[in-house]
């Protein structure tokens, strides 16, 4: 919790000090800790201000996604559940 407090007082304090890749690497921790933890996570969470930032930084990298035919096969057997 005291990792999350740090690096959220920080992005909020100075979200320029954080570059796209940076911002892009918590987003992927962010999604890490909520697949990880479920609603336990929402402790460790970053505001959702803060977690749109991350996530537009995601986006703004322009890295291209491609889906293996074991995810494609993971993601339809969990459609069905």
């Amino acid at each position: 919790a005291e990792c999350s407090r740090v690096i959220s007082d920080s992005l909020a304090q100075d979200p320029a000090r954080w570059g796209v890749e940076a911002r892009a690497q918590l987003h992927q921790w962010q999604l890490k800790l909520f697949l990880e933890r479920g609603a336990e996570a929402q402790q460790y969470l970053l505001s959702n201000s803060q977690r749109h930032l991350c996530c537009d930084a995601m986006q703004a990298q322009g890295t291209q996604v491609t889906i293996s035919r074991l995810q494609r096969s993971v993601a339809d057997s969990l459609a069905t559940v």
